[in-house]
């Protein structure tokens, strides 16, 4: 985990101002915690009901004047990308278990037929097997009803193996 701090001043003016003399927020540090994968190129600034609609709209003011494209979500497991992307993962890898397609085919009929730039397989080799299993453990923890967040045999034994994917050299797929 990554722990970066940089001095930001930058003038944003409140979106909920019509007037030109709107007031001006000046951000002068923004900490960013995780230079991950995901934390690289994402900020949550997941509203709650004490934060005001001036200061939401001042964070998205700011995100947009950084040349973020933000995006708004209920604070919800997963919020949009991971609430999407765990169980697409998963029943790529029960797709696999039941014999029902190689993790191979199921990489390149994803990669040619939805026009992802990765399969699933690839993909979880990518984020780390590690990540996905913690994640949907906690779903699963949450929820353990929902046929979405039901442990996958293959992953759990990957991950006990210490085959966690790409970062340490085979996972679904070997990189040696």
């Amino acid at each position: 985990m990554a722990f970066v701090t940089r001095q930001l001043v930058r003038s944003v003016s409140s979106s909920s101002t019509a007037s030109a003399s709107a007031k001006k927020i000046i951000v002068k540090h923004v900490t960013v915690i995780g230079g991950g994968l995901m934390g690289a190129g994402i900020a949550q600034v997941i509203k709650t009901p004490m934060t005001s609609q001036k200061t939401y709209e001042s964070l998205i003011d700011f995100t947009k004047a950084l040349g973020k494209h933000p995006v708004s979500c209920k604070d919800t497991p997963g919020f949009i990308v991971n609430r999407l992307l765990v169980p697409y993962l998963m029943e790529a890898v029960r797709l696999y278990e039941r014999g029902d397609a190689s993790k191979e085919d199921i990489d390149t009929s994803m990669k040619l037929g939805a026009g992802y730039p990765m399969g699933p397989f690839e993909l979880l080799d990518y984020v780390g097997l590690d990540t996905v299993k913690f994640i949907l453990d906690g779903w699963y923890e949450i929820d353990p009803k929902n046929p979405l967040y039901q442990p996958v045999p293959s992953l759990k034994k990957l991950v006990a193996e210490n085959k966690l994917g790409k970062k340490t050299g085979e996972g679904y797929y070997k990189y040696k």
